[in-house]
């Protein structure tokens, strides 16, 4: 049967200490049919040099330096036009791809022989990787939990198990970065993954999750997070809920069952994961409560980065 193409597409910005990992496995991949585009977002490092690096080893390989400081969603935008796999998937550059031999890759892409599925939404948080979580830090472990109860109360509640996969029934707040390149909808606001679930939904095609850890999915590079790094990036995520929000999208009602469902659920698993849970959840909220004061854009938005180590 002939193998979907398949574009991996890497946003870039100041990565010299991490990207090559995720280059590394992306180059070891056990699949005929892909190529890696690699978006420079003006890049100070040597982020360049090392994406020479490697289109030089492989022709699947291409990069492109934007040259001014763009931001993630103009920098997917541009290298989702170029892009010639049927597929996209958004891989940042401090994640790993990561799947357990060429089989499990290929059953994870057959997902899409069924025509309508248009995507496949994150099942797991990229930190919840257990040989991590136990040599992590106190604030990795916060991100780790807290992202993992969020998700498992969504599917709960919004998603309905058919066989393998489970289908959203709507899009609450699920994000989506596996998907079909003719569904994609140029968006720049710092929610695109949220609204790119709404648009395909919206277009009468299903977004499915898998229930399973194992599946091929992205795994976080890094083992370490810093307080401040979290609060920013809560502070950038509730920009992006103040945009859907202006764009007309009742979100609230998603955040209050989730956040209930975190602070009653969480400890179910031990005191451990309630504490890191709900001291996840604390800073949401604060971060959601800095944003409402922030006049923030979506090209400033995205400084609000964590520096990887």
């Amino acid at each position: 049967m002939k193998q979907i193409k398949v574009s991996f597409v890497i946003p870039a910005h100041n990565e010299e200490k991490i990207i090559g990992k995720a280059l590394s496995n992306l180059y070891k991949l056990p699949y005929e049919k892909y190529e890696v585009l690699i978006g420079l977002d003006g890049c100070t490092d040597s982020t360049e040099k090392i994406a020479k690096s490697f289109s030089s080893k492989s022709k699947r390989f291409k990069y492109f330096n934007l040259k001014t400081r763009a931001g993630k969603p103009e920098v997917v935008d541009y290298l989702i036009k170029r892009a010639k796999g049927d597929i996209i998937i958004i891989n940042d550059a401090d994640w790993i791809f990561r799947f357990k031999d060429k089989n499990s890759l290929k059953k994870f892409f057959m997902v899409f022989r069924n025509e309508k599925i248009g995507g496949i939404a994150e099942s797991f948080p990229v930190e919840w990787d257990e040989n991590k979580l136990e040599l992590a830090n106190i604030w990795y472990k916060v991100v780790a939990y807290g992202n993992y109860f969020w998700i498992k109360s969504q599917k709960e509640n919004f998603t309905e198990k058919v066989g393998d996969l489970s289908y959203i029934k709507e899009p609450a707040m699920f994000l989506t970065n596996i998907f079909r390149k003719k569904f994609y909808e140029k968006n720049l606001s710092l929610g695109d993954d949220f609204e790119r679930t709404r648009d395909i939904k919206n277009k009468g095609f299903e977004i499915v999750i898998s229930n399973e850890e194992n599946i091929p999915r992205m795994i976080a590079i890094y083992d370490e997070i810093r307080l401040n790094d979290i609060l920013k990036q809560k502070i950038r995520t509730g920009v992006a809920r103040n945009q859907l929000d202006k764009k007309g999208e009742n979100i609230k009602k998603y955040q209050f069952s989730s956040g209930t469902y975190i602070m009653v659920n969480s400890w179910k698993m031990g005191f451990s994961s309630g504490l890191y849970s709900n001291l996840w959840l604390l800073i949401t909220i604060i971060g959601g409560i800095i944003a409402k004061f922030k006049r923030t854009d979506t090209k400033q938005g995205w400084l609000l980065r964590a520096k990887r180590k």
